[in-house]
């Protein structure tokens, strides 16, 4: 790691680390990453790779030790986060690993022959209920500190405090490791968060309002700017008539009114359409988005994200773990359909939120 930061992306050779166990390779037959589920931010900082590392390890391990350039010492993640993320085309596995290397690991994950993702922890395995895409790319991120450990699909969360096996030295990443078989490729390790920093807007924009009640943080405000920049008809010249929530609202939906030179924020219309419980562990929720009185076709840049309540006159709205797309909500005709999983002892009410 290099000033906190490390990246390989298997783009020329071998690594020296891959070539010790088993037949894996660098291999040129890129698979392609249309329609597949990586988040935004991955397309826009990862390029189009020509080559990505092909494991065939047969059991074995394949180990990249971490160090800081320079002191050689081990990345310590005591008191600052540790993320480890990557792109990762997995192949599902018929029988469990069980091989020493991989049970004394500090944490571990894989993709089971049901196609669940199951996280090897300190406490046991832990298995999310959703089938995984096989024939998908995904973007897998751990954010390990201080003896916990959280895994990200997609930038969606699927594990959260798990407990890092105290292995090696505590608090420590010495090094990452690969087996089994499947695809991966631009490891990144780093203390910062790996939803790298986002490029502002090349081109002159709008003078923006005045911050509101809810101010973006400074990556936000960048999505923003640059979604801005982008936008067809709207220019340097042109007048923000909105606040900047309504602005930032406006940006979620990706949709402002554009009328002689003055932009302005959208009439629109939001909620659940239909509800129907999929299996006993799963619940298919359709939205419907409307804006400017038509149906909402093609994507938007907010995430749907469900609540609930067990009974009405409950104070309070309970965030549903889990139940949040993996990146921005795709509408057609005005309707997205997700399915997440029915949380632990039910809830009667529900209502959505379109969330950066």
């Amino acid at each position: 790691m290099t000033n906190g930061a490390y990246l390989e992306s298997f783009d020329i050779d071998l690594p020296n680390w891959a070539g010790l166990i088993g037949v894996s390779v660098v291999t040129n037959a890129f698979p392609s990453m249309t329609d597949s589920s990586l988040p935004v931010r991955s397309n826009a900082w990862f390029g189009a790779n020509a080559k990505v590392l092909k494991l065939d390890t047969e059991g074995g391990v394949l180990s990249n030790m971490v160090v800081h350039t320079g002191d050689e010492s081990a990345v310590s993640f005591a008191s600052k986060p540790v993320y480890v993320d990557m792109r990762v085309r997995f192949d599902a596995v018929t029988e469990p690993p069980n091989n020493a290397a991989i049970n004394t690991a500090k944490i571990g994950l894989f993709v089971s022959s049901d196609l669940k993702l199951v996280a090897i922890h300190a406490d046991g395995w832990s298995t999310n209920a959703v089938a995984l895409d096989t024939n998908l790319w995904h973007q897998v991120t751990f954010k390990m500190l201080n003896g916990r450990c959280d895994v990200l699909l997609n930038d969606s969360q699927v594990f959260e405090g798990l407990t890092i096996r105290n292995v090696g030295t505590e608090n420590t990443l010495e090094g990452v490791s690969f087996s089994g078989t499947g695809l991966i490729d631009e490891l990144y390790i780093s203390h910062g968060d790996p939803a790298f920093a986002v490029t502002g807007p090349t081109e002159s924009i709008p003078d923006l309002p005045a911050a509101g009640s809810n101010p973006p943080t400074d990556a936000q405000q960048t999505r923003i700017n640059a979604w801005l920049g982008a936008y067809s008809g709207i220019t340097a010249s042109t007048t923000l008539s909105m606040t900047q929530d309504q602005l930032s609202e406006a940006y979620l939906l990706g949709e402002v009114a554009l009328s002689e030179g003055t932009a302005s924020s959208v009439a629109y219309t939001f909620g659940i359409s239909n509800i129907e419980m999929t299996s006993p562990t799963l619940l298919q929720v359709t939205v419907s988005l409307t804006a400017n009185s038509t149906a909402k076709n093609g994507t938007i840049n907010g995430k749907i994200q469900l609540q609930g309540k067990v009974n009405y006159s409950d104070a309070n709205w309970t965030t549903l773990a889990g139940a949040i797309t993996p990146s921005y909500a795709d509408f057609t005709d005005g309707k997205a359909t997700y399915t997440y999983t029915i949380p632990s002892g039910g809830y009667r009410f529900f209502r959505p939120l379109i969330v950066p």
